[in-house]
């Protein structure tokens, strides 16, 4: 009857973990790579309208030429374009002979603000002058045509709205010159496609480079795409040397194939429901989130080592095993209500891949004969000691410059070079989408949307503000009229003064001409596109370092994520302390007062160092800082609870436990998504204090034993 019973577990858990398998496949929505969107929260300010500019920039891929002649500049950006798939890839290139043929309908209805200006105080004599000092100057172009526009009005207004003639820009004795492209339809692509494709890009930047010509690479695309990349990187190297660090653990203690299958089966099980479980609650999977939850190989294991090494009654071990599962995921439970979605996911994968480890370690290991460990590890107490004292030292010693950073940089660092590139870009096109401030502005229809950004903008002009809008590049049909009846009055006075180029049948035409609007084809318009999130909504970009207020919505997108980050900051540090007397309450009714503080000690030792260590290595704590700190409760807590029922290789599964969870942290600090090494170091230092200080408590000549009841 008990072989029956053993048999019928280990099949449960068979079907379980094949219908894991297949929800996980079959699990919808894609595997989210774009590095802003992870961090978007509901509790931002404006996150629906932040989201859609997301969707627009994670489509832009920035590119910057550098080269040491001019006209290499122009071949190496010919090739490359040339060679770019044009089936996944649009140019995106705003050229002026897609917007002539718009505005030479009627350029009269076009005006640059000095010249409007002028017009607007009569100054028809300093129009007139302008207009004579370009038709003579001999490097002067003229794109209009003189019978139709004789003081060049036109050409002035492109003049002042030369932001997408996209000049070539000469420094530091090298020439620069940019251009964008867009992935088409980004939201319909699979991941593994758009990094395909992201890859190309790379290759063909990569040989069209050289010592004298370079090419960079820039936008959330190629963010994207580095940390997707070194994600997998970083999955590959964790779970290949974690593997081999626990092979090697457990062959020396047990010397027993059958338990290395075991641990094995376990920590698959447990990374299998996680993975599955999130994919289900989540519509995307953040990359991100398979590589911190790689620590789920070395906490997990200690599930595992605490049973092969348990020599006391299986209830008790029960016992203290579901109390170290519920104070660790008490921590994760805290992580989800952050409200951000790659904490809320690791939250997710990390407690049900736990429940998993922990359902597998007390249902299906006792339907095997496990062997005892052979081999011992017996380390100096002294050693101990030294070790305790010179972490104490070190990090007490960071707590002496205390200070909070709630920016963006303590969440992603990219590589140097694309850093260079996209400071190059940004320095060439003048944009910084980061600090640029944005006002969001709805209409019913173009024209009305362009009339509304057309007032808003004009508290820019009083304050002279720099701005870029679509109202700054397509002047509404009434501002259109006032420009024409402002061009009409200079005809009058005027005109006659080019009796000597014009005939009178030009001039009387000219003076006779009625307002023709010119409407804006939004469809066939690429640039009309840059700056709306959808049919109904368009963009002003602006930028100043004044105080400057003005009615209306203003998001800056940076500004608004750091606030959030500060906001929950600041909820944090209220909530730790009773959080952490919550724990201390539920160990105090499970083990007693005495044993409550003997347990907690340990874990707050480990919070502390950690703290003072990321001080003294970062020079601040930030948000993720300070979830760091719950986790490492949440981890080092069942070291002590275990040590409370000392028996002889109690020690020995605590190590090992220690050596395999610190050892993933380790390996996750070397992470180049800077959000996971830091908080991984922290977890590390915390770890390793909070195992020598419980050590240094409990192994000593007073033998503890649980008195609780079974």
């Amino acid at each position: 009857m008990a072989d029956k019973i053993k048999f019928l577990r280990v099949l449960i858990f068979i079907i379980v973990a094949i219908v894991m398998l297949v929800l996980s496949l079959n699990a919808n929505g894609n595997v989210e790579t774009d590095l802003l969107k992870t961090f978007l929260s509901k509790n931002i300010p404006n996150v629906s309208k932040i989201i859609k500019i997301a969707n627009n920039n994670s489509s832009v891929i920035k590119i910057v030429y550098e080269t040491e002649d001019e006209n290499e500049l122009y071949n190496i950006k010919e090739k490359f374009l040339k060679k770019t798939d044009k089936k996944y890839f649009d140019t995106n290139s705003i050229q002026i002979s897609e917007i002539l043929s718009q505005y030479l309908q009627s350029p009269t209805n076009f005006l640059s603000t000095d010249t409007k200006n002028l017009l607007k105080t009569k100054q028809y004599q300093k129009v007139y002058n302008k207009s004579i000092d370009s038709l003579y100057n001999p490097a002067g172009i003229t794109l209009g045509e003189f019978d139709k526009d004789p003081f060049m009005l036109f050409d002035d207004f492109l003049s002042s709205i030369n932001n997408f003639t996209k000049p070539i820009s000469y420094y530091n004795g090298k020439f620069y010159d940019y251009s964008l492209l867009k992935i088409k339809n980004r939201e319909g692509l699979s991941p593994n496609l758009t990094n395909r494709k992201i890859k190309e890009l790379v290759e063909i930047q990569q040989n069209l480079s050289n010592k004298d010509c370079k090419i960079y690479l820039a936008g959330s695309p190629i963010h994207s795409y580095y940390a997707s990349k070194n994600a997998i990187r970083n999955i590959n190297i964790i779970c290949i040397l974690s593997i081999l660090l626990i092979s090697f653990l457990t062959y020396f203690y047990f010397k027993d194939l059958k338990i290395l299958i075991l641990v094995f089966l376990c920590i698959m099980f447990g990374m299998s429901g996680g993975y599955c479980v999130t994919r289900l609650w989540f519509s995307n999977f953040q990359i991100i989130t398979m590589v911190f939850s790689t620590m789920i190989i070395g906490i997990g294991i200690d599930y595992s080592y605490h049973y092969f090494f348990n020599s006391n009654s299986y209830n008790i071990f029960l016992k203290n095993l579901l109390s170290g599962f519920l104070t660790t995921v008490i921590p994760f439970i805290l992580l989800y209500l952050t409200k951000i979605e790659l904490l809320q996911q690791i939250a997710v994968f990390s407690s049900f891949g736990l429940l998993c480890i922990f359902s597998f370690v007390i249902f299906i290991y006792p339907c095997f004969e496990i062997s005892k460990a052979k081999n011992s590890v017996t380390i100096n107490a002294n050693i101990y000691k030294i070790f305790s004292i010179v972490i104490l030292i070190i990090s007490l010693s960071g707590f002496i410059k205390f200070n909070f950073d709630d920016s963006l940089a303590t969440i992603y660092n990219p590589s140097k070079e694309i850093l260079k590139a996209e400071n190059l870009y940004n320095k060439i096109s003048g944009e910084d989408s980061l600090n640029t401030q944005i006002i969001v502005v709805s209409g019913r229809n173009l024209n009305e949307i362009i009339s509304k950004e057309e007032n808003i903008t004009k508290e820019f002009l009083k304050n002279n503000i720099n701005y870029l809008s679509l109202s700054k590049l397509f002047p509404s049909t009434k501002v259109q009229k006032e420009n024409f009846t402002l061009v009409k009055k200079l005809y009058d006075e005027e005109l006659n003064n080019y009796n000597m180029i014009l005939s009178p049948e030009q001039i009387y035409k000219l003076k006779t001409q009625k307002f023709k609007p010119v409407y804006f084809d939004y469809k066939k318009l690429s640039l009309i596109k840059e700056f709306m999130i959808d049919n109904n909504t368009s963009l002003v970009f602006f930028k100043t370092n004044k105080n400057f207020k003005m009615d209306g919505e203003i998001i800056n997108i940076k500004s608004d994520i750091e606030n959030f980050m500060r906001t929950y900051r600041l909820i944090l540090l209220k909530i730790i302390p009773i959080v952490l007397f919550v724990i201390f309450i539920i160990l105090t009714i499970i083990y007693g007062f005495r044993k409550g503080i003997k347990i907690i000690i340990p874990s707050m030792a480990g919070i502390i160092s950690s703290a003072g260590f990321s001080l003294l290595v970062f020079g601040e704590l930030n948000l993720f800082s300070l979830i760091s700190l719950f986790l490492i409760f949440g981890f080092t807590i069942d070291y002590s609870i275990f040590r409370l029922n000392k028996h002889c290789q109690t020690e020995d599964a605590v190590l090992m436990a220690c050596i395999t969870t610190s050892f993933s942290f380790l390996l996750l600090s070397f992470c180049g998504f800077k959000l996971i090494s830091s908080m991984s170091v922290m977890l590390f230092i915390g770890m390793i204090t909070a195992y020598l200080t419980g050590y240094l408590i409990f192994n000593n000549n007073e033998q503890i034993s649980d008195t609780i009841k079974e």
